[in-house]
């Protein structure tokens, strides 16, 4: 489990430790998955309640989700599936509230769980905390005066309500029907996200309710604020349409197929299922069979996903929606293309491809091709830059089957100026084989660089110029071409367990460099856009980064918009100046 930790990505989500049959012994969230899982795994105290659960597991699985908010959320509900034996709380029954528009001639706004009350009307939730609900109730009562009577009862004249402007009386006939629907309409359309005016006027309220030292009323006001945030941080990726859905996500890379299952029910995720598909390894005899029988010549993402979806549904009655990023070839299933905004998810939930190969499978092929054993260590480099900007070099390690991520480095490259990868890799391999022979680095038996014969040829001055001994090879993406430093030239594509190890350590490579190309490239952008402006304080920030998460979106917008949110003209000029710099 600790080596499938290094897999698990920092965002938020729920896990589930599993025991030897597969059964869910525990539910938790966590902030990030990767810190928390951690925790659990170096518990070392016999008394500690991580170290019971670590002891009784087998297994772990984790679904990432958007934010905490949701986190805590799908942990609520994966604990009433699947009652795990170690958590004690969220076993009985409870469940968040909701609040629902009732369904009636003039409907009101209640606070409901469900389960235990059956009420008929639109549901928005649930509530996390459950105060977050009637803090929102009040607000919808103050906002669109919907009425708050449990029963409509007519009345000659109307209550306190209806004085205090938190009403309009439908009771004693002071509004009429067509009237109070367009009140109804308007908290429906609050409810389903369109609240940036409000949160606008409700920070003007609680800056105004604090200068008059009004701090009771700036206190409520803020905790409707609050109640309003969760309803605006609400994903709205997982519901309306996608309430009942599976989602298929499956990528191929260096002939691998690696991809997952999303499980939506009543717009949460309650399972994940992630796949493998190796065409160098022996296929199950199930999915030959499913091959033979498309007599399909060539493998492809299109057969592979036929594949995948047939056998997923083999024993289960599969939802109306089914969405999946490859083309579905058969018949017995309607499947759409998956949306645009979905992919990032899907993307998180998927996991890390498995690198492992056949090592005897691989030593014998290795050993057919250069005449020689199967390398010990490997060693691959790669540069990265975008118009010669945060130029970078990273060097990923293979030893002995396995990718060693503790021995990865990264470099800045310091002496050459502009776009020249050939310089820049000699700048990174000099300062790499310096510290392999001064034994500061553990001496590889291959060096691999990302690039043909030129590259290559800047490997092998670089090694001869300080006397070490290793070999240097060269790989070149277009036609998957290895070039060896005694001549040879090897079309990779001929032969499976090289092209799998070679092309996965480019790719890592790769990645590598180029997640730290745009570290440092975001660095620097990150610094500039809303720091230093004048006027700009701590809550007027906090409204732009809420609705506007991608700063992108302020470069198209005019200062009339940033003025209906609070920001005064002056500083919103400058804010939309600043961000069009930015991004032009």
């Amino acid at each position: 489990m600790k080596k499938k930790l290094k897999e698990v990505p920092t965002e938020p989500g729920v896990y589930l430790f599993k025991d030897s049959s597969g059964k869910v012994i525990y539910v938790g969230k966590a902030k990030s998955l990767r810190e928390r899982l951690s925790t659990h795994l170096n518990c070392t105290d016999p008394k500690d309640k991580s170290y019971r659960i670590v002891k009784a597991s087998c297994d772990f699985d984790y679904i990432v989700v958007k934010n905490e908010r949701e986190a805590l959320a799908l942990e609520a509900e994966l604990i009433k599936k699947h009652l795990p034996k170690f958590n004690v709380l969220l076993k009985d029954g409870k469940s968040y509230p909701y609040l629902v528009i009732t369904k009636e001639e003039f409907p009101t706004v209640k606070v409901v769980r469900k389960g235990k009350e059956e009420v008929k009307g639109e549901y928005f939730g649930p509530f996390i905390p459950p105060k977050n609900a009637h803090y929102l109730k009040e607000l919808l009562h103050k906002v669109f005066k919907l009425r708050k009577c449990k029963e409509l009862k007519k009345r000659e004249k109307p209550c306190l309500e209806y004085y205090i402007e938190r009403c309009t009386a439908p009771c004693a006939g002071k509004v009429s029907k067509e009237d109070y629907q367009r009140q109804v309409k308007g908290a429906l359309s609050f409810l389903k996200g369109k609240v940036k005016e409000l949160i606008s006027s409700l920070y003007d309220e609680i800056e105004k309710a604090s200068s008059e030292l009004n701090f009771e009323r700036a206190a409520l006001l803020r905790d409707q604020l609050i109640a309003l945030k969760t309803v605006y941080e609400r994903s709205p990726l997982l519901s309306g349409e996608l309430k009942e859905a599976d989602l298929f996500y499956l990528e191929e890379k260096g002939g691998l197929f690696k991809g997952v299952k999303l499980t939506v029910r009543n717009g949460f995720i309650y399972g994940k299922e992630e796949f493998t598909f190796d065409p160098v390894e022996p296929w199950e005899e199930k999915l030959l069979r499913e091959l033979f029988s498309l007599r399909e010549k060539k493998l492809n993402l299109d057969v592979v996903g036929t594949i995948w979806i047939r056998n997923t549904y083999e024993l289960l009655k599969p939802p109306e929606k089914v969405l999946a990023n490859f083309n579905f070839l058969g018949r017995e299933l309607k499947v759409e293309p998956i949306k645009e905004e979905l992919l990032p998810l899907l993307k998180k939930n998927r996991g890390n491809y498995s690198y492992a190969l056949n090592l005897e499978k691989l030593e014998r092929e290795y050993e057919e091709v250069f005449y020689e054993p199967l390398p010990q260590r490997i060693e691959c480099f790669d540069i990265s830059t975008l118009q010669g900007q945060a130029t970078v070099a990273s060097c990923v390690v293979w030893e002995k089957g396995e990718l060693l991520k503790g021995d990865y480095r990264r470099y800045k490259v310091k002496t050459v100026k502009g776009v020249n990868d050939y310089a820049s890799m000699e700048e990174v391999l000099k300062r790499r084989f310096k510290r392999i022979k001064e034994g500061k680095v553990k001496r590889p038996d291959l060096v691999v660089v990302d690039g043909g014969v030129g590259q290559l040829n800047v490997a092998l001055k670089v090694k001869e110029e300080l006397g070490l001994d290793l070999r240097v090879f060269a790989l070149a993406k277009k036609e998957e071409t290895l070039f060896t430093d005694d001549g040879e030239v090897i079309r990779l594509k001929e032969f499976p367990y090289l092209f799998r190890l070679f092309t996965t350590l480019r790719d890592e490579a790769h990645r590598f460099a180029l997640s730290y190309n745009r570290k440092l490239r975001l660095k620097e952008m990150v610094k500039s856009p809303l720091d230093g402006i004048k006027g700009l304080g701590k809550k007027r920030r906090e409204i732009l980064e809420r609705l506007y998460p991608d700063l992108k979106e302020i470069a198209n917008l005019q200062v009339e918009e940033l003025k209906k949110v609070g920001i005064p003209e002056k500083v919103a000029e400058e804010v939309i100046s600043k961000v069009r710099e930015l991004f032009s």
